[in-house]
């Protein structure tokens, strides 16, 4: 079959779309109210183009975001309120999700509340609504049995049947919302950009792309504050290379990080040595002055409102006590504040970056801003 007659043209397919239901976005919506179970509260950032605070995706659209944790999954949710006109979505995911017992497999409960999740696995109603809102299975080659696959000269294939399955999904009327890393980030930013964007390119006509960004902060309040930054809506050459299409994908993931207390903090606190204390005063002042001077960078960055709340002084003492907790700070005899060696990070060690040092994991959702960012802190040092 020829690559013309493979492929969907936007004036061909609407007798295709499935539209959602009232049944289909209520579900999604019930998703999207148990949001404080998960998070201490949600932030979303529009760009310019999207100032009346809707995503518009025309069919054939996909929807990009970086992935970073399990709670992707209902902040999904929070992401399908904003996108218009409601087309139904495939949502490619991790296959052991749509099988009997994950709740017990993946988290490792214990006492009561493995109990709870031994209950809610038996009564299959996690699969159940998953598949019914467009989630559909995919190995994660890269992840589960790449050594296995590449041995036995098998990657490929099992590679290219899944981009195939993300083609296949949107070839039956859905969008699609996909993670272009394929895996978790380990370190806070971005994992290498795999080849499913291009894939779907090169397959589907006229394809239009949204990106999105999840800015985790867990380091700010008792639950994790999410912040969801929203890209403008961009196509992509027919004629763009494989590494083209990966630059411009890391780009727009990258650009859209969100500056929060929890890793504009995080940074300041990295230029800390262990010799020279510094007040809690003075860090809580540089935090201010750092936030106010992105600011003024306007939309080159998103920058928290909380930032600028009466509620910062409480989240910079929640950083500062997390840090004395995981030793990665300690305090003088005057209350001063200091760095541990554990504070210092060993480049390319990203394994559990989150749990051996918090304060580089926040810091590096920074990356693309790095540059600027340094500048700033430099003149508030």
């Amino acid at each position: 079959m020829s690559e013309t007659s493979s492929s969907i043209s936007e004036t061909s397919a609407p007798a295709n779309i499935v539209y959602s239901t009232r049944t289909y976005d209520w579900l999604i919506g019930l998703v999207y109210r148990t949001r404080g179970i998960l998070f201490d509260s949600i932030e979303e950032y529009f760009s310019d183009s999207n100032r009346n605070q809707i995503l518009r995706a025309p069919y054939p659209t996909v929807i990009i975001g970086n992935h970073v944790e399990e709670g992707d999954v209902p902040a999904l949710a929070a992401i399908h309120r904003t996108v218009h006109p409601k087309i139904k979505f495939a949502i490619p995911a991790r296959e052991d999700i749509l099988q009997r017992n994950f709740l017990v497999k993946e988290f490792r409960p214990k006492g009561t509340l493995k109990f709870i999740f031994h209950l809610i696995d038996k009564s299959n109603v996690i699969p159940v609504f998953l598949n019914y809102i467009g989630c559909f299975p995919v190995k994660r080659p890269f992840r589960d049995n790449a050594r296995e696959l590449l041995k036995k000269g098998e990657l490929r294939n099992m590679v290219d049947q899944e981009w195939s399955a993300l083609v296949e999904r949107v070839r039956s009327g859905r969008n699609l919302f996909m993670f272009p890393e394929g895996t978790f980030n380990h370190d806070g930013y971005l994992n290498q950009i795999k080849k499913g964007v291009y894939f779907i390119r090169t397959k589907i006509r006229d394809v239009h792309f949204i990106s999105f960004t999840l800015t985790y902060d867990y380091l700010s309040a008792k639950k994790t504050q999410l912040h969801i930054a929203y890209g403008d809506n961009f196509d992509i050459s027919e004629k763009a290379e494989s590494d083209e299409v990966a630059n411009i994908v890391k780009e727009r993931l990258g650009k859209n990080y969100v500056a929060t207390s929890g890793n504009l903090l995080s940074a300041i606190l990295l230029q800390l040595g262990s010799e020279t204390s510094v007040g809690k005063e003075t860090l809580l002042k540089r935090l201010q002055n750092a936030a106010e001077e992105l600011r003024k960078k306007g939309k080159d960055i998103h920058v928290s409102g909380k930032l600028f709340s009466s509620h910062l002084e409480e989240a910079f003492q929640n950083i500062i006590k997390k840090g004395l907790d995981q030793k990665l700070l300690k305090l003088d005899g005057n209350g001063n504040v200091l760095g541990t060696d554990k504070l210092k990070h060993k480049e390319g060690d990203v394994k559990n970056l989150i749990k051996k040092n918090t304060f580089q994991y926040h810091a590096n959702q920074l990356t693309f801003h790095k540059a600027e960012l340094d500048k700033i802190l430099l003149t508030l040092a």
